[in-house]
C-alpha cells in the first residue's frame, strides 16, 4: 500500500490532518465517504472527488485492453520429448514456461526418462540442456551408451555430451544459488533430478527451515517459468498411509500444487522392462492419460 505525502495531497497541513484521523495510506483515503473527507481537508466537494481521481490515476495498474494483453503475451512453444506416446498424451510435447514432475517410487526409471528426454531435445534442436545432479549419480557411460545405440559417431556424441551442462549439487543452499544464477538464460531447458534428495535432510526437526526453503525455490522456478523457460523435476513417489494404499509425491502438500504437470510413473516387469506413465495432474491436458513405455539400451521409448 503507498504511504500518503504531498505531491498526493494539496500540503503538509492536509497530511497532518488525515494521519491524526489514521487516515495513512491511499487505500485509507479511496475508501472514506466524500463528504467526510471535506471537513478533514477543508476542501470542497469537487475538489475531494478530484484528489481521488489522480491518486487513483497515479497509483493503480495501467489499463490494458485484450489485444494489448495478446500482442504482449510471451510466445510459448512445444518441445517434443522425441518419445512418441509421451508427446501424445501430452497433446503435442512440453509446454515452454511450465514444470513439469515425474514421480515415481525409488528406482522406476525416472532418470533413465529424464536422459532420453534431454538427448531427443539436443538432437532435434541442437539447444543446451542445464541438468541439476543432486545425487552425484550422472552416468556420462549411460549417456554414450543410449547415443551409440542411435548409431551417433564419436564426434557426434562429443557435440552431445558438450551440451549438457551438468551441476553436481549436494545442498539446497547450493541449489537456490544455482537456480538464481539461471536468470539470465534465455529460455533455458531445465532438468533437477532429485528435488527430494535435498529436501529430506529437514524433515524430523521442529522449525521450518525446509518449508521456507522449497518456498524460495518455488519463487525461483516461476521466475524461470515467465522467462519462458521449461523445467523437469523429478519426485519421489511415497505411499499413503490410508486404507487406499496409492502413492502420492513426496516433499509435502506445500509442494503438491507447485507442478503445472505431473506424470506418476510406475513399473512393469514383463518380458521386458517397461513404465506406465499416467497424468495425474495438468492444466491442459486431460487426466488420467496414461501410456506405456519400453526401457532399454536405447534408453525410454
Amino acid at each position: 500500500m503507498i504511504r500518503l505525502n504531498v505531491p498526493l495531497v494539496p500540503d503538509e497541513n492536509i497530511l497532518n490532518n488525515l494521519f491524526e484521523r489514521n487516515i495513512y495510506t491511499v487505500n485509507d483515503f479511496l475508501q472514506k465517504k466524500t463528504s467526510n473527507l471535506q471537513s478533514v481537508c477543508n476542501l470542497q466537494c469537487k475538489e475531494v472527488t478530484k484528489l481521488k481521481d489522480c491518486m487513483t490515476l497515479k497509483c493503480s495498474s495501467p489499463f490494458m485492453n485484450g489485444c494489448q494483453f495478446y500482442l504482449n503475451r510471451t510466445v510459448s512453444t512445444f518441445i517434443q520429448t522425441g518419445i512418441i506416446k509421451l508427446d501424445n498424451i501430452l497433446d503435442g510435447g512440453l509446454f515452454a514456461g511450465n514444470i513439469y514432475e515425474l514421480c515415481g517410487p525409488s528406482a522406476c526409471g525416472k532418470t533413465q526418462l529424464c536422459y532420453s528426454i534431454l538427448l531427443n531435445i539436443i538432437i532435434t534442436t541442437k539447444k543446451d540442456i542445464v541438468y541439476i545432479d543432486t545425487k552425484n549419480k550422472f552416468s556420462v557411460n549411460r549417456i554414450k551408451q543410449m547415443l551409440k545405440n542411435k548409431c551417433k559417431i564419436n564426434n557426434e556424441i562429443n557435440d552431445i555430451l558438450n551440451k549438457i551442462h551438468v551441476y553436481s549439487i549436494l545442498d539446497i543452499y547450493k541449489l537456490i544459488t544455482c537456480l538464481h544464477g539461471l536468470k539470465e538464460k534465455l529460455e533455458p531447458i531445465i532438468f533437477i533430478d532429485s528435488l527430494p534428495a535435498l529436501y529430506l535432510s529437514f524433515i524430523g526437526f521442529d522449525n521450518n527451515d525446509g518449508l521456507c526453503y522449497i518456498n524460495h525455490i518455488c519463487s525461483v522456478l516461476k521466475y524461470l517459468c515467465k522467462k519462458n523457460a521449461t523445467i523437469m523435476i523429478t519426485n519421489l513417489a511415497v505411499k499413503n498411509c490410508d486404507s487406499t494404499n496409492d502413492f502420492k509425491p513426496a516433499i509435502g502438500k506445500y509442494w503438491f500444487h507447485i507442478p503445472n504437470t505431473r506424470l506418476m510413473i510406475t513399473t512393469k516387469i514383463n518380458q521386458q522392462q517397461q513404465m506406465c506413465i499416467n497424468i495425474t495432474k495438468s492444466a491442459y491436458t486431460p487426466l488420467n492419460e496414461k501410456c506405456i513405455l519400453n526401457i532399454d539400451n536405447f534408453g525410454v521409448s
